[in-house]
């Protein structure tokens, strides 16, 4: 795969386009999206991305609702981060979250999705926590090579108080991209991510893992049908063994509607 650097201007990009062509072509897309698999009821926890809440999670999580299983937000206010600036211990919260939603399942074993930040906690929560965690999928997360690449590496620091090259966030990064040995991840990864570079969203190769690429901005992978789509397979398939991501997304082109209002704008697709 071909390295991308992004810079500040990328970011800018992400800022003004947003999921804008995402949210036009979902509304294409609907009969595909009806032939997505049933759920099983199983616990379902999702986590938000760096500056963000419950509310850019909630159409994801109506969705795999609405297909059967039981989706939790993560509740706790905006992400801002991990910093030992703060008064709190955000991976604590978390952690109690998920040891929360995993008794009132009935200790169910739980599915955990990560959006940007919120994939980097969740493969941390898996990591900890084996017996708790199904499998874990990441949208466009800073789980590899050397996260500081992503365009917001300077708003990061301003916002956390810590500096990419102090001691204990580059730690924090070491740690954060190590494999995770025991639980299944799938990572989905886009060529037009203008936050995280795609070399840096997708897992290491491995018996337990799998990469799957989509077409979507960085804010848009909270509103891609396709990746709807493809998610709603993955958790329905065994886990540990990949699902065939091609056919998947041959099919699903195959049954929307042919006119989609994203392809005609003229930021559709954003260069690098």
């Amino acid at each position: 795969m071909t390295k991308r650097k992004l810079t500040l201007q990328h970011a800018l990009k992400e800022a003004v386009v947003g999921p804008t062509p995402d949210l036009l072509a979902f509304s294409t897309s609907w009969l595909s999206l009806r032939d997505a698999p049933r759920g099983d009821g199983r616990p379902v926890l999702v986590l938000p991305g760096f500056l963000s809440g419950d509310m850019p999670t909630w159409p994801l999580r109506q969705f795999l609702s609405g297909l059967g299983y039981h989706c939790w937000p993560w509740g706790l206010g905006l992400n801002l981060g991990v910093s030992s600036a703060y008064e709190y211990d955000i991976e604590a919260l978390i952690e109690h979250r998920l040891k929360e939603i995993w008794m009132e399942a009935s200790d169910q074993k739980i599915s955990v999705i990560g959006w940007s930040l919120g994939g980097v906690y969740a493969r941390e929560l898996a990591r900890k926590y084996p017996h708790l965690i199904r499998d874990v999928i990441t949208l466009g997360s800073p789980i590899n090579g050397n996260p500081a690449e992503s365009s917001i590496t300077r708003l990061y620091s301003w916002v956390t108080r810590m500096q990419v090259h102090d001691a204990d966030y580059q730690e924090k990064i070491r740690q954060a991209t190590q494999p995770v040995p025991d639980v299944p991840v799938t990572a989905f990864y886009s060529p037009d991510d203008n936050i995280v570079p795609p070399q840096c969203a997708r897992e290491t190769p491995g018996p337990l893992t799998q990469n799957i690429e989509v077409d979507c901005t960085h804010t848009g992978f909270g509103f891609s049908a396709l990746v709807f789509y493809l998610v709603a397979h993955r958790l329905a398939a065994t886990p540990g063994e990949p699902i065939d991501a091609e056919s998947l997304k041959r099919r699903f082109r195959d049954q929307r509607l042919p006119f989609s209002l994203g392809r005609w704008l003229p930021f559709s697709q954003v260069q690098s």
